[in-house]
């Protein structure tokens, strides 16, 4: 037996040398046209996007992407479902279809591939032909979140004295894909008032990313499977490129009923959604923009806002959310980032303790973060950035300052 393995050993071995002795001599020619093969899927892609991103002006163009807006809106509101009843609304207290929502962009996107590979015009009747494949579907159940006087029997009717019915996304069926998503109850007590919510505690993908997506380019444009990945990202990336967030994202600069002044006259009212993070100080001691890095003096761009606050002072949420982190990085220090919907984040850094836990929904104004000095600090302030669409912003232009301080 042994004997045989060893026979068995030396063929295989030699194969294996007769094999390479016949593809060496390829082997430049092999790697070459790999090489170029990557060189021309790189520069197709390039194309493509640059050509769903260029600056259209004209007026048969802003029709066309007029009628994404809306079917866009249709799209997300005409098959939904609370409770088992048809609804056509977005119920969410969190917002949390946004991330998940068909977008116009991507119905342009789709329009703009249709007609590289296969030269159809891009018009009303392409736009309905597509939208008929990508109908969202978003499942609510109710909640009712109940506040209780703890100094009475769980079982007097009594007890309960106040709360809120609420909508909770419990499935999502997208463009992104097919989604659940799981929450916990959770109850805190202060001053013998008991508040009971459900939060958010996974977000569960069931089977592929951009399922529906895939399934449309092997069936409407018979995209080859090897393809498949290649084209989904082809078409979301020249989606999020084309897409420049402002339309939903205006109402950050306008007024809001839930601003609130900051005391002390230097920073004299916010603009929009956002209220002040650091109530009680409003010296801006670094601004948004590039700058010297005040530990490895490398100019870079500093992405959000340094004011002067001692450690222990409250960062405060800018407005309703859900933490998205809460933990240590060796830059930030001390983090928390929350997402507000719309594709809105914002970041607080530095601080000496946090206050809040990941997947935690946090209320405007709510205390999430210590100020302190950790991480790549000089010394204790409060960092703070605002995020939209991914892509850093400068936060004091949603306040109206007057704030002191350098660069």
């Amino acid at each position: 037996m042994p004997l045989r393995n060893k026979s068995k050993q030396q063929a295989n071995n030699l194969l294996k040398k007769v094999t390479f002795a016949i593809i060496k001599p390829f082997l430049p020619y092999i790697i070459a046209f790999l090489i170029l093969l990557f060189a021309f899927c790189t520069v197709v892609n390039a194309i493509f996007v640059d050509d769903v991103q260029k600056d259209f002006s004209s007026e048969t163009y802003l029709e066309i992407k007029n009628a994404c807006f809306e079917k866009a809106e249709y799209l997300n509101t005409c098959n939904n479902y609370i409770d088992g009843r048809p609804t056509k609304k977005l119920l969410d207290k969190d917002n949390k279809e946004n991330d998940k929502k068909i977008q116009w962009s991507h119905l342009y996107s789709l329009m703009t591939f249709h007609n590289l590979i296969d030269n159809s015009e891009i018009d009303y009747q392409l736009l309905d032909e597509i939208s008929e494949n990508f109908e969202s579907t978003f499942i609510y159940e109710t909640y009712y979140e109940k506040t209780e006087d703890t100094t009475l029997k769980q079982d007097d009717k009594n007890s309960i004295i106040g709360g809120q019915t609420v909508f909770l996304l419990v499935e999502s069926h997208t463009i992104m894909g097919n989604y659940k998503y799981h929450y916990q109850e959770v109850s805190t007590t202060e001053n013998n008032i008991k508040t009971t919510k459900k939060v958010l505690s996974s977000i569960e993908l069931v089977g592929e990313q951009y399922s529906p997506l895939k399934k449309y380019l092997k069936n409407k444009l018979h995209v080859p499977t090897s393809e498949i990945d290649t084209d989904v990202q082809i078409v979301i990336e020249a989606a999020n490129g084309y897409y420049d967030g402002k339309e939903n994202t205006a109402w950050l600069q306008e007024d809001s009923s839930s601003a609130k002044t900051v005391t002390d006259g230097k920073v004299l009212a916010p603009k929009g959604m956002f209220i002040w993070p650091i109530p009680g100080y409003t010296t801006i001691t670094s601004h948004f923009g590039n700058r010297a890095h005040p530990i490895t003096g490398v100019y870079h761009l500093h992405a959000g806002l340094d004011v002067g606050a001692p450690i222990g002072a409250d960062f405060v949420a800018m407005a309703d959310g859900t933490v998205i982190r809460a933990d240590y990085s060796s830059s930030y220090g001390n983090v928390v980032m929350i997402d507000h919907g719309n594709n809105i984040v914002t970041l607080y850094a530095h601080g000496s303790q946090l206050l809040v836990s990941k997947n935690q929904v946090v209320k405007q104004g709510q205390p999430v973060l210590k100020v302190g000095s950790t991480g790549d600090s000089t010394g204790p302030h409060a960092h703070f950035e605002v995020r939209i669409n991914g892509k850093f912003t400068d936060p004091e232009s949603y306040f109206e300052t007057n704030s002191e301080g350098g660069n």
